[in-house]
């Protein structure tokens, strides 16, 4: 069988089919406006497949082989850009506000661990950089309690590189030299290893959003950050996981969002809260 190259386009009939199909898998809905994007990255795999349409690639991703493919897919379409401290008006209110307020309600339930849940982590930088922040508190705060980070991910490419945990001085730059010389080692020229003590922290999974009935497998959390991952949701996918969120989250805890994120609309089991330069989520009852 022949491929094709890049010239060949997506019609209508192809493009509403791959994105209901990325739709029902993933919860992450393209728009009309968005079927170059789709068209852009499926159509460089289908030539490296020698398959002759689009409508056979949805047959590949249909099929009892399709779960590699589906993979390779998730890749493809999932934006994994982000850094180090990002956002840092929310990372400091954690630091400073959140932390200290989940934790004395962790230890009035006696509990002897803290744990996080860091959804859509993509390469690596929010946990590593929540496993600072808890590293930076272990002998105040933290103090006799242990500490775990879940971070979790639909896909294995960038799950891969975050176990790794080797980095660029462009993703690190919020970071302050003294933050960057007591977490990192440098391995090169601008290669930075994230430190042992901070890779112990974190643990990472495969896990898709959408996938309701296992979130429950994740355990239960006092913080759960998800951010700038519910805008590439519809209303009715983002309510389904905010709910998932609500039902893994300890009473009175806490989930971040994205600072151009609201839950509100979705969340009436949560309460809003406003630190000095960001917002959180406060888990009622």
């Amino acid at each position: 069988m022949i491929g094709f190259g890049s010239n060949v386009q997506m019609s209508a009939q192809d493009f509403v089919a791959l994105r209901d199909f990325v739709y029902n898998r993933s919860g992450i809905y393209f728009r009309e406006t968005k079927k170059y994007f789709l068209e852009t990255r499926v159509n460089r795999r289908i030539s490296e497949l020698s398959l002759a349409s689009y409508s056979e690639y949805l047959k590949l991703l249909q099929g009892s082989m399709g779960l590699e493919e589906l993979k390779f897919l998730f890749n493809e379409v999932t934006t994994n850009e982000t850094s180090f401290w990002r956002n840092p008006p929310q990372i400091e209110a954690f630091q400073k506000l959140v932390l200290p307020e989940v934790v004395a309600i962790a230890r009035k339930r006696g509990a002897n661990k803290f744990r996080l849940w860091s959804a859509a982590c993509s390469s690596g930088e929010e946990p590593y950089t929540l496993a600072m922040v808890c590293i930076e508190a272990k002998d105040s705060v933290l103090r006799g309690l242990s500490v775990e980070i879940v971070a979790t991910d639909i896909s294995e490419r960038v799950l891969n590189l975050a176990a790794i945990g080797q980095y660029g001085s462009y993703t690190l730059r919020n970071l302050t030299p003294a933050r960057l010389k007591l977490h990192f080692d440098q391995k090169g020229t601008d290669i930075f290893e994230v430190k042992p003590e901070l890779k112990k922290l974190v643990t990472y999974k495969n896990f898709n959003l959408v996938d309701y009935q296992n979130y429950r497998s994740l355990g239960v959390f006092d913080v759960i950050f998800c951010r700038n991952v519910l805008i590439y949701f519809d209303d009715a996918v983002k309510a389904k996981v905010i709910n998932g969120f609500y039902e893994q989250l300890h009473p009175k805890t806490y989930l971040m969002v994205g600072h151009s994120e609201s839950i509100s609309a979705y969340a009436s089991g949560f309460e809003l809260v406003h630190f000095s330069l960001a917002t959180g989520y406060r888990k009622n009852g």
